[in-house]
């Protein structure tokens, strides 16, 4: 089962991080290869159960909010929540969220 508050720590300190490197406040002389690989090792168990995840951090490219929301769906399958109805749910939302605006701009 997805440990999903390690995985919320491990992006949120992973972001930071990141954003460290870029602006040279940590992790000096390292270069971009360098850097990942050593955060590879740091945040292991995000880059082994969410290469994606991991690399939507990398590249700044992660909405927290969506991330939050799509990681108490999971613990709440976990908690014994019908998956079906859940999954309905999530996809309602991704719907709303993405597919909508772009009909509406169509119009």
């Amino acid at each position: 089962m997805l440990d999903t508050l390690k995985i919320k720590d491990e992006v949120k300190n992973l972001n930071k991080d990141n954003r460290d490197w870029l602006y040279k406040r940590n992790y000096r002389g390292l270069t971009r290869e360098q850097f990942v690989e050593e955060i590879q090792k740091k945040y292991e168990y995000l880059f082994t159960n969410s290469k994606t995840l991991f690399e939507m951090c990398l590249k700044a490219d992660l909405n927290m909010e969506q991330l939050e929301y799509m990681l108490n769906m999971i613990d709440r399958v976990n908690s014994g929540a019908d998956y079906h109805s859940t999954s309905v749910e999530v996809g309602q939302k991704l719907v709303d969220f993405y597919v909508k605006p772009l009909l509406n701009n169509d119009k």
